[in-house]
């Protein structure tokens, strides 16, 4: 059995915090799930720089796939194939989630009552209908587990 890979797992958790700092920046609080949660008196405007106009609307979407890929796979520290699974699988999550954006009723109408009452999952019909299609951001989710791919093959221990 393999062990964990520590330099995957902490590049991923980095990937994974720069993207939540971006949404912290460049995103009104109000229209992300982290809005419900920082709660700062008098900050109904945000800031968002130059730079993240170009590539902060797809960059988070890049990270997402990039970061959990990592971190799933220095986890379970697997084979070459084992990480292509890992990468496709993220890929197909993020482009379901995209996807449902782009037709959102009827993903909000897959989505069982009971997840109401789940903590992470109360907000998830929101996210379908209050989301918007970007094939921009499919783009960026390709090159995410690509690079996610990519990363963890070179950085895999042998045996």
């Amino acid at each position: 059995m393999r062990s964990i890979n520590k330099n995957q797992v902490f590049i991923g958790g980095a990937a994974l915090l720069l993207g939540l700092l971006i949404y912290l920046i460049s995103r009104p609080l109000n229209h992300t799930y982290l809005g419900f949660f920082i709660r700062i008196p008098g900050t109904s405007s945000y800031w968002n720089p130059r730079f993240l106009n170009v590539i902060g609307g797809v960059l988070p979407s890049f990270l997402h796939v990039f970061a959990f890929s990592l971190l799933l796979g220095g986890l379970l520290a697997c084979p070459k194939i084992g990480y292509l699974v890992i990468c496709s699988a993220w890929l197909l999550i993020d482009v379901a989630f995209e996807a449902g954006q782009g037709q959102a009723t009827f993903a909000s109408r897959l989505i069982p009552a009971w997840f109401q009452e789940v903590f992470i999952l109360q907000n998830l019909r929101s996210y379908f209908l209050m989301g918007t299609f970007d094939f921009y951001d499919l783009g960026s989710t390709l090159v995410g587990a690509l690079a996610a791919y990519c990363f963890l093959i070179f950085t895999m221990k042998e045996g």
